[in-house]
């Protein structure tokens, strides 16, 4: 008989398992790290030039891994059957629990001696102590970990070198068909090493597809009036017969047109100069025009240039009628819309090269999508921003069309932003057009509200008196009623949402006899909803539709409980979706608002900051108790102001910069210099203490700014309704040549658009070539005589004007190549030849033996 005890047993199972998992883990952890050098080794073969072939290494590297999986099997085969010596087992859990004091090992040693009935009551007792010091802890496991421990640091080791060598070094790349190794081997057998020299025919120029077209005229966005001809000029060329050649144009992002153009009169190469007269494309002012040209090729490749945009504008002087002119809102705030949609223009200019022609390799086509993605997530932020700055600083004008075009645009942009980052192009492609689309729309429309309603801005021009302090107070008073407001509606709202969710699902697993109950619960809900909507009227007012949808739900849903109808379960759930748009909504009416009031916030504190400038200087006139309104004023103001940076839902619509500005310390600074200004006796005290009142609000004015979305200040800082001292001698030889045509064709222009147009024409030569050589001689006599050719006794004809634009080309000429010689010399730098495709190494070639035999 065999003394088998249960402690024995289950000690020694315990050990045993820990022991085959250690050694299993283990001889995997090595099986992995040798086929890591494996891998290794056949990525240095293969860079090594041993391995050139891709089949050849795709069977070594299935091979390795069956190997591998094969190996893996055994290993846990073997280590599964094996089973270690009992007392070795027992030895191990001796050496680790010392309490054991051999009685483990006794009760193993008598397991194999003949039955006898003392030996029998002697192994009884010591399992029974063997047992009892095993109750009282559980003892520490045998086997450390220590071997397993190493075995996977070397395993990580070779798995981090075998990623860093094929992720840099990338040797799989390297491969080639069998075909190309053949290929390569002859033409390695006949080249020459720095030999430029190729046969006659280049079969890689030759195999190859390429094609290209460009619009080299006027190869440029364009600002044109809607009486200008623009000319164009589109060259295709290819390696392949082309087959046909259009261009396409697309007016506000709507559709795009397709325009014709004949069969090309050479096989692989073609020019056009199709004309443009934007009064027979019906655009009119502030319309945006894109368009591009696109070349197909016999064998159904196709090839598009990049994409430009033609945008018509009014005559300078009309823009510069705007109510308060230059300085005045309507024309800062078209300003900064034209300068969001330059922006756009040029994100749609990118995403129509990165389609056209991807980066090669993914990592560096997603580096590009992501830009992009930012860049329209930049812009919407943006539009979202200025959409609270018209909103907040136009308030009570008719521009609420204006301000509905900019939501739409806001939600394009954020959609585009979204489909980049998705890599769906064409997608994001179409909602870029919306975007720009929607932008031109606000701005049609702003620029029509204030031709329509002329006088309504004109009270926003008289910028130098400032807004009275018991204004303001009653505006800073509004907007934390609005905040208190708002937030208990929006919590209304929510815990509305919440019971109707309880109450849909209560109606899926209730019986139909239930539903009374449930209808009495939807009645209630709807009635709480209504009372609180009409002791809140402001909170909803903007919200009209998707509150009443959300009032009509719950009762269509009390109305089909009530009748049991089978309906009833999804009625239920209508409502919750109404009431879940209502939410939605809420949320994003609040964050406008709010983003509105942060604005409101913004011009009042720069009015304070203006008080305090006059306050500073002597004789300002300003009273005592004015002075102290306005301190009070400004306390109230950077508490809103400091809530807005804070506190959701506007925290995150702005920068650090805000919130930094307004930290408590900072807070309590310029808490402090008003208190300093409030308490100030003397006269000249006073006026320094103002103008330190002045530079601590002024910080938190630049900080509010420089917390802006960057394309919003970038618009800020420049006029996008001027052209530049650069751009204004093109913009003017541009204007004069679209004059020359018109004069030249039968068409014709009106005496008075001929004269406006021939006015910004000299307007902008004159701007431009000013800035290019100052103010000499030759310019004055060249202008002088385009000012008398359009004296009214006169009248304007082509031939005059080319032989001026002739001098004005000439003169340009000289001042280009004067500016040229100042520049440094340009850098030589030798290139390898061996180092260019071989496509253009062939073209160098025959390019130079036409050289010399010439």
């Amino acid at each position: 008989m065999n003394f088998r005890f249960t402690v024995v047993e289950t000690s020694l199972n315990r050990a045993e398992f820990r022991w085959k998992w250690l050694r299993f883990v283990r001889e995997s952890l090595l099986l992995g790290t040798i086929l890591c050098f494996g891998i290794i080794l056949m990525g240095g073969a293969i860079l090594g030039g041993v391995i050139a072939s891709k089949p050849i290494a795709i069977t070594l590297y299935v091979v390795l891994a069956a190997a591998g999986i094969i190996t893996w099997t055994v290993l846990l085969i073997t280590i599964a059957s094996a089973s270690p010596a009992r007392p070795w087992l027992a030895a191990a859990l001796e050496k680790v629990d010392k309490r054991l004091l051999d009685r483990l090992n006794t009760l193993v040693h008598l397991e194999g001696h003949p039955p006898e009935a003392q030996a029998e009551s002697f192994a009884r007792r010591i399992a029974k102590q063997t047992q009892s010091v095993l109750a009282k802890k559980t003892p520490e496991h045998p086997f450390n970990e220590y071997r397993t421990r190493a075995h996977f640091l070397v395993f990580l080791a070779t798995i981090a070198a075998t990623i860093f060598l094929y992720a840099h070094y990338s040797p799989w790349l390297r491969l080639k068909a069998p075909a190309q190794i053949a290929k390569n081997n002859s033409a390695a057998h006949n080249d020459k090493a720095l030999d430029l020299g190729l046969p006659p025919t280049n079969n890689v120029e030759q195999n190859q597809a390429w094609g290209e077209v460009r619009i080299t005229d006027p190869g440029t966005d364009l600002r044109v009036t809607k009486v200008d001809v623009v000319p164009l000029q589109i060259e295709a060329a290819a390696n392949q017969t082309l087959d046909q050649i259009n261009w396409f144009s697309a007016i506000n992002g709507s559709d795009e047109a397709e325009h014709k153009l004949p069969p090309p009169s050479e096989p692989r190469y073609a020019v056009y100069q199709p004309t443009l007269y934007l009064d027979e494309l019906q655009l009119s002012d502030w319309d945006v025009m894109t368009y591009y040209a696109k070349a197909s090729t016999e064998k159904n490749d196709s090839y598009a240039s990049e994409v430009y945009f033609l945008e018509v504008r009014p005559f300078r002087e009309d823009i510069l009628k705007l109510p308060g002119g230059e300085t005045g809102q309507a024309y800062r705030f078209l300003s900064e819309l034209s300068s969001l949609i330059n922006r756009q223009q040029h994100v749609i200019r990118q995403t129509h090269q990165h389609i056209q022609r991807p980066p090669v390799g993914e990592k560096l086509q997603a580096q590009d999508r992501k830009k992009l993605s930012e860049a329209e997530g930049d812009l919407g932020d943006s539009t979202q921003h200025l959409y609270a700055q018209m909103a907040g600083e136009l308030e009570n004008k008719p521009i609420g069309e204006a301000l509905d075009n900019l939501a739409k645009a806001e939600q394009s942009l954020d959609r585009a932003s979204r489909l980049l980052q998705d890599n769906s192009m064409n997608d994001a492609r179409n909602k870029e057009r919306s975007a720009l689309s929607e932008l031109a729309a606000a701005r049609k429309s702003f620029q029509k509200a204030i031709t329509d309603n002329p006088k309504s801005f004109e009270d926003q021009k008289q910028d130098e008196e400032p807004t009275p302090v018991a204004d303001a107070s009653s505006k800073l008073k509004e907007m934390a009623e609005f905040r208190n407001e708002s937030k208990a509606a929006q919590d209304f709202v929510r815990q509305t949402l919440e019971q109707q969710k309880t109450l849909e699902q209560q109606a899926r697993a209730a019986q139909r006899s239930d539903f009374s109950r449930l209808a009495d619960q939807e009645r209630q809900l709807q009635q709480k909803f209504e009372d609180f909507r009409e002791q809140h009227p402001q909170a909803f007012s903007p919200l009209q539709l998707p509150a009443d949808e959300a009032r009509e739900g719950m009762n269509n849903a009390a109305d089909s409980l009530q009748r049991k109808s089978p309906d009833a379960r999804n009625a239920t759930h209508l409502a919750t979706q109404n009431l879940q748009k209502l939410n939605d909504s809420m949320k994003g009416q609040a964050a406008d608002q709010q983003l509105a009031d942060a604005y409101k916030l913004k011009q009042m504190l720069d009015q304070e900051i203006a008080a305090f400038d006059g306050r500073s200087k002597t004789n300002s006139g300003m009273s005592e108790a004015q002075l102290q309104k306005e301190i009070e004023a400004s306390r109230k103001t950077l508490d809103q102001l400091k809530s807005t940076a804070e506190q959701d839902p506007t925290r995150n619509a702005f920068g650090p910069a805000l919130r930094d500005s307004l930290s408590d310390q900072k807070r309590a600074e310029l808490n402090s210099r008003l208190n300093q200004l409030q308490y100030a006796e003397e006269e000249q005290d006073k006026e320094a203490r103002a103008g330190q009142a002045r530079d601590g609000l002024g910080k938190v004015s630049k900080a509010f700014t420089e917390s802006q979305p960057k394309s919003l200040q970038m618009a800020q800082q420049n006029d996008a309704l001027k052209p530049n001292a650069d751009e204004s001698f093109s913009q003017g030889m541009a204007e004069l040549d679209s004059l020359i045509r018109q004069l030249e064709s039968e068409r014709g222009l009106s005496p008075q658009d001929e004269a406006r147009q021939a006015h910004q024409a000299l307007q902008d030569l004159r701007n431009g070539m000013n800035t290019r050589q100052g103010n000499n001689d030759q310019i004055n006599s060249i202008l002088l005589q385009f000012d008398e050719l359009l004296k009214p006794k006169t009248p304007l004809e082509a031939a005059n004007l080319k032989k001026l634009m002739s001098a004005l080309q000439s003169l340009s000429l000289e001042t280009a190549q004067q500016l040229a010689k100042k520049e440094d010399k340009p850098e030589v730098t030798n290139i390898d030849p061996t180092h260019l495709p071989p496509a253009y190494r062939g073209r160098i070639q025959k390019y130079f033996e036409k050289l010399s035999e010439k």
